[in-house]
């Protein structure tokens, strides 16, 4: 799909998701992870290059046409503004949402940048509650202090296959930052959003049961086995501190996998009602 000078690639509706389930702390901003069905859409399969730009803004092309970098809000604006009388009405021009960039990848519709960050048009975000589950970009807050930032995707240096979610300010150009724009259906239908509230119960139990069988259980198990069993009386403050120790310490890397949220145990809420709640 031609618009203007930019070249459009169609990304079939689908199902993705999203997020890690691996229940390491390391892992918390990752979490949940959970099911996204999207509509059909098009994005670029390259970042803007500085040709393109050029285009779009009316200035002189330059002789290399490497990928752009350097994108604040302002420049943003300026281009979806160009882009955006060119196309149907029920299409919204913008960065990919998280979502839609990870269906894209996995459609094989996009080609990561090595070592860019590229902009998305979701709000910052510590974890993946309350992510709308059909596609449409994560709102902001509109205050705070990172109320002047946008989430990005975060590319390795080397292997384009690494990837994680990060935000770059959107008041000033930085390097390293590019931009790829989609058109997505405008969503009319209330958002379905991951539920807000973690089973804050299910985590407590998951936590004992680990730290008792990985740290304390085996703290007082090894003297044993070797034949000091009567340390294991005598000394069992010290068994127990450590194994509360060692089983508070593999918490970072390694927990039981947490359930994926599905479509269905999504959360309905109404714009009215994601108004106010912000």
């Amino acid at each position: 799909m031609n618009v203007g000078p930019l070249t459009f690639v169609e990304v079939k509706a689908g199902t993705t998701h999203v997020g890690d389930n691996r229940g390491g702390w390391i892992h918390a901003s990752q979490r949940p992870r959970h099911e996204v069905r999207l509509p059909a859409f098009y994005i670029l399969e390259s970042p803007l290059s500085r040709n393109e730009v050029a285009a779009l803004l009316g200035l002189e092309k330059k002789g290399q046409n490497d990928v752009h970098e350097g994108v604040d809000a302002a420049l943003l604006q300026r281009i979806c503004a160009v882009v955006r009388p060119l196309v149907d009405e029920g299409l919204e021009v913008r960065p990919p949402s998280l979502a839609e960039w990870v269906h894209a990848r996995e459609s094989g519709r996009l080609a990561p940048q090595q070592g860019a960050l590229e902009v998305l048009a979701d709000a910052p975000f510590s974890n993946h509650r309350g992510a709308p589950m059909d596609g449409r970009p994560r709102e902001g807050t509109g205050h705070g202090p990172l109320m002047d930032q946008l989430a990005c995707i975060e590319v390795h240096p080397q292997k384009t296959g690494v990837t994680a979610t990060a935000s770059v300010p959107m008041d000033r150009r930085l390097p390293g930052t590019v931009l790829r724009l989609v058109l997505s259906p405008t969503r009319t239908s209330p958002t379905r959003t991951v539920p807000k509230k973690a089973d804050r119960a299910a985590n407590l139990r998951i936590e004992v049961l680990s730290t008792l069988l990985i740290g304390v259980v085996p703290s007082f198990l090894i003297p044993v086995v070797r034949g000091f069993g009567s340390y294991a009386l005598e000394g069992w403050a010290n068994l127990l501190f450590g194994g509360l120790v060692a089983g508070f310490v593999t918490g970072a890397v390694w927990r039981p996998r947490r359930p994926t949220v599905a479509w269905d145990d999504g959360e309905v809420q109404s714009d009215l009602d994601r108004s106010v709640s912000q």
